[in-house]
């Protein structure tokens, strides 16, 4: 319990930290920067779905186009975050639920992505992911020979060269 001087004058107000767990988090590794973001944009997706709404996803039918975003101020990290919410967000409310992509990122910062989607309507859902989180938010290049440590039990560790992406999402 915290008892603290927030409230009106005179009186104390207590508040309590409430557990949750409500994030889910994942790491992925590849050779290259958009290719890392892919990985991290495929985990995302396949965090979300039922066994039955993956098995299901190869049988509908897709359509396809260019989804892009702009990183902030050319920063991959934040490019990562603007990327997946993009994902979040026509999956959610523009009904293109992102099944495949080929990243690329130019010169300025610019993520462009050629996106294979299906109709988010016949996507069987187990999680939903609510928000991208910049909490311990990584997306940066592993130099020849530099060991990234693995995190026990499921998550191992990784020798450079190649890109590591690290995201927390809310669900």
């Amino acid at each position: 319990m915290h008892d603290g001087p927030l409230g009106r004058v005179g009186e104390t107000v207590s508040w309590w930290i409430l557990p949750t767990t409500a994030d889910i988090g994942l790491r992925a590794f590849s050779m290259a920067a958009q290719d890392a973001i892919l990985e991290a944009t495929m985990g995302l997706q396949s965090i979300q779905l039922s066994e039955n709404g993956a098995a299901a996803l190869a049988t509908l039918p897709r359509s396809t186009g260019e989804w892009v975003v702009q990183a902030p101020g050319g920063d991959l990290e934040r490019g990562m975050v603007r990327w997946l919410e993009e994902v979040l967000y026509r999956g959610s409310a523009e009904g293109q639920w992102l099944v495949e992509a080929a990243i690329r990122i130019d010169g300025g910062g610019r993520i462009e992505a050629q996106a294979s989607w299906v109709d988010s309507d016949l996507v069987e859902r187990e999680v939903e992911v609510k928000a991208v989180t910049l909490h311990e938010l990584a997306l940066r290049e592993v130099a020849a020979g530099e060991m990234v440590p693995g995190i026990e039990p499921d998550i191992p560790a990784f020798e450079g060269p190649g890109w590591m992406a690290q995201v927390i999402f809310d669900i």
